[in-house]
């Protein structure tokens, strides 16, 4: 399925803005089983913008905007090709996947809190789908969605501890529980293609034969999802889609996000 996807977020601050950076992760990823057809990135006022892919292939954007602003607009306007993938889940399990960087810790990802959990929640079953559902099954019921409970520097056990919870805290501790049994699987921050609002956080788990299959634990849906991919990484962290910093003598803040998702017409 071809997609338009448009991405707005407006910035408000009640004094002048001399200096503002910012690294942008807002286009949808060119790899795996999506194709980027076109893209444009932007803000008003214009800066200075340069270009990279990090060591993930996410498509970065630095922009640096030097004229006096109390307003700041950032957006992408891009056309993607998401592709269907050949889902297999019956793999056995447990499979030794030797190293993977998708099995490290990180500073909001630490499986080993989880490890006799997550035994216990599998115990018995033979395959690597009975073990995701199973999971993340598990994972809904230990958290309650809720707004405001947890920040962005939430960790995984924090939020199992807590009980509430957003995507993300779903999407991490659905990754701290895989890993916690040797299963890669990496963090995913993209949009939905059914009536977008915001960013959404989802997970993708390696098979023995390389594919990546999609898990939404937020929504509990399961595989070929034709989600929208901005960026991977190992937890939040790695793909936030707007990090940046000002100066001025007042405070900011993010006034809206606008995200839209079209049908593209052929």
């Amino acid at each position: 399925m071809d997609y338009r996807v448009s991405y707005v977020s407006v910035y408000e601050y009640e004094a002048d803005v001399i200096l503002n950076e910012n690294t942008l992760k807002i286009v949808p990823y060119d790899g795996d089983n999506q194709i980027l057809l076109k893209h444009e990135v932007g803000t008003i006022p214009k800066g200075y913008m340069t270009f990279y892919r990090d060591i993930f292939h996410n498509i970065v954007y630095k922009v640096k905007v030097t004229e006096p602003h109390r307003r700041l607009e950032i957006f992408s306007y891009s056309e993607v090709k998401v592709d269907n993938k050949v889902i297999k889940t019956d793999y056995e399990f447990p499979y030794n996947y030797g190293f993977n960087e998708f099995l490290l810790p990180t500073k909001l990802v630490d499986p080993e809190p989880f490890n006799q959990i997550a035994k216990e929640v599998t115990k018995g079953l033979r395959t690597l789908g009975e073990v995701i559902e199973a999971i993340v099954k598990f994972v809904r019921g230990k958290i309650s969605y809720k707004p405001g409970v947890t920040n962005i520097n939430t960790t995984a056990y924090e939020a199992f501890k807590f009980g509430y919870g957003v995507c993300q805290d779903y999407t991490h501790v659905t990754l701290a529980m895989l890993r916690a049994l040797g299963i890669p699987a990496r963090y995913v921050m993209g949009v939905v293609n059914d009536n977008p609002r915001a960013t959404h956080a989802w997970v993708e788990v390696l098979t023995p034969d390389g594919t990546f299959l999609d898990v939404d634990p937020t929504r509990n849906k399961f595989y070929n999802l034709g989600y929208i991919k901005f960026a991977i990484g190992r937890d939040f962290s790695d793909v936030s889609p707007v990090v940046g910093s000002f100066v001025s003598s007042g405070r900011g803040w993010l006034k809206e996000v606008k995200i839209e998702v079209k049908i593209r017409d052929s």
